[in-house]
Order: structure tokens, then sequence, then C-alpha cells
């Protein structure tokens, strides 16, 4: 069972046709599901790989709908056999050049809770709320 999306999603986001032609082999005019969750499970082990690098329990995300998103459309993208369809590409550019921008930290997927952890010999200090912020001083 993969992690960030299952079948379900897939089927909600492409088309059951798509999904048929991609998948079913033997002809039965169904949606192979272990081919499916196959390439769902290469998707999470390509995300876990990336946000790993900026959280430390990346299994608290699932559900996270960013990675739903990126994990339909990369697992989609592994499904085709011959050259990708430029739409399909571009799904797949997209959700890596996501991945990518989680792990240099552009994206939060946490909305910025996720605590620091302490280093030896940092100094944390706590103050009053800075006055002169961009808000405050945007009329001059």
């Amino acid at each position: 069972m993969s992690t960030f999306a299952t079948v379900a999603d897939m089927r909600a986001r492409f088309e059951e046709p798509d999904l048929v032609q991609l998948t079913d082999v033997a002809g039965v005019g169904a949606v192979d599901e272990e081919k499916v969750e196959a390439k769902l499970a290469s998707a999470d082990a390509l995300i876990v790989g990336y946000i790993a690098a900026r959280y430390r329990d990346v299994r608290n995300f699932a559900g996270n709908s960013i990675l739903k998103d990126v994990a339909c459309d990369y697992a989609f993208s592994l499904l085709w056999k011959t050259d990708l369809p430029k739409w399909v590409e571009d799904r797949r550019k997209l959700a890596l050049d996501t991945l990518s921008r989680i792990a240099a930290g552009s994206i939060k997927l946490d909305q910025g809770t996720e605590e620091a952890q302490p280093r030896p010999g940092q100094i944390l200090t706590s103050g009053p709320e800075r006055r002169f912020t961009r808000d405050s001083l945007s009329g001059y």
C-alpha cells in the first residue's frame, strides 16, 4: 500500500479509459490495480527521497494534497511504455520540480510548524516583537 496516494486517487485524477489502456495487458477491460500500486510505490520512494532532506518523519505527510498530486502525476508517467505525451511529460516535470522546491524549503508541507532540533553549542533567545517590519514601513 502506498503512503501518499491510492488507486482511488489515481482514478479520481485521470480518466478511467486511460488507466485501463495503460494497465490492462490481459485484455479484461479493467484497471490492473497491482500495476498502478507498483507505480505508486515507486512514486512514494521518490517522494521520500526528496522530502527526507527537509523533514524527519515523512510518513506524517500521508494524505497531504500536494504530495498526493505529485505521487499521482509521477506514477501515471511511469505507466507509459512509450514516449510520454507532452501533457504527461509536463505534469511529470512539474511533480519533480515541486519535490525539488520542497527539498529546498521554498514549499512547506507543515505550514512552518516543525521545530528545529537543538544543535550542540546553539544559543536561543527570545525578545519583543519587531517594531520595524516590511508591513509597518510600507508607506515610507
